[in-house]
């Protein structure tokens, strides 16, 4: 991998998480976005342990925001 091509892809990354966790108050779906990007990033250069770490937290975002939106429902069916 050329260190050169990939740093450009990692100050990406970078600013895409910071946005992400500025931004979204659900971690569930930030854990989730981040991964993808990750999962992108981790193609894009070659990086297969990138893309796998992407990939499960890709999975792991995808629980949390299962559980907080069914935590939601529940908590919308009491009222």
């Amino acid at each position: 991998m050329n260190l050169m091509r990939a740093l450009p892809h990692a100050a990406i990354l970078a600013v895409a998480l910071l946005t992400l966790s500025a931004c979204d108050k659900d971690s569930g779906h930030a854990q989730k976005t981040a991964g993808k990007i990750e999962s992108g990033v981790g193609a894009v250069t070659g990086d297969k342990s990138l893309k796998r770490e992407g990939k499960k937290d890709e999975v792991v975002g995808g629980v949390k925001s299962a559980g907080s939106d069914l935590k939601d429902a529940i908590k919308d069916a009491k009222d």
